[in-house]
């Protein structure tokens, strides 16, 4: 009975030592820049489509994304396979997307 009790308070320790460890990773692998732009959390797009003024847009883990044209501050036109820079707002993420620019 004791070995039982013993195995069990071993695996129980593991178990919250593996949770601690998954808890402490980061969720997500966003760039913040420290340039001027230190207030936006910046994330890389590749346009994969776009239909009228609606560009659609995937990360390399597959996360998608779509924006109008008015985000897009840069004078570049964008096409189908470019690269752009969607930026968040670092203190409000839930408010979508500030501004575009290509890369």
């Amino acid at each position: 009975m004791i070995k039982r009790i013993i195995i069990l308070v071993a695996l129980c320790s593991i178990l919250l030592v593996l949770l601690k460890f998954q808890s402490s990773t980061p969720v997500n692998n966003t760039s913040v820049k420290s340039e001027s732009s230190s207030k936006y959390t910046t994330v890389t797009y590749k346009i994969t489509n776009i239909k009228g003024d609606q560009y659609y847009g995937e990360k390399e883990n597959g996360n998608e994304i779509i924006f109008s044209a008015e985000k897009i501050t840069s004078g570049d036109s964008i096409k189908v396979n470019d690269q752009v820079i969607c930026y968040f707002d670092k203190n409000n993420l839930g408010n979508g997307i500030v501004k575009v620019e290509k890369k």
